[in-house]
């Protein structure tokens, strides 16, 4: 399992498809962006709101797209509150007009712990 690691909260962590499977550590303060590239993703969504809160996500369609393509992105942010594990999930049916996912293409998750901040005097 890959892992992604943020020391700093003053830049957002911002995570995609290749982030599938791995843990991304923050810190406490750390905004997390999540971006998947198709629209038939359902919005990533959070597991533990007191250590990952949602700050908003939706699905944007790109203009101009065939019907069937699933142009667009669906997105979801998050702030990351106090230590802690939380798990960000989104899931598909359709991996394409009329075609079903494969094992394995259907489901995104990414672990993230949340650690103190660093606070310096």
């Amino acid at each position: 399992m890959a892992r992604v690691t943020s020391e700093s909260a003053a830049h957002p962590v911002v995570l995609d498809e290749r982030a599938r499977g791995t843990t991304v550590r923050v810190t406490a303060g750390t905004h997390v962006l999540v971006r998947l590239h198709n629209t038939y993703w359902s919005t990533p969504a959070g597991s533990n709101p007191q250590v990952l809160t949602p700050t908003g996500g939706d699905t944007t369609a790109s203009a101009g797209c065939p019907p069937g393509q699933g142009c667009g992105i669906s997105s979801a942010r998050f702030t990351a509150l106090q230590p802690g594990t939380a798990l960000i999930t989104a899931q598909r049916d359709s991996c394409g007009e009329a075609m079903r996912c494969s094992p394995g293409q259907g489901r995104y998750d990414v672990t993230v712990t949340v650690t103190r901040s660093r606070s310096g005097p």
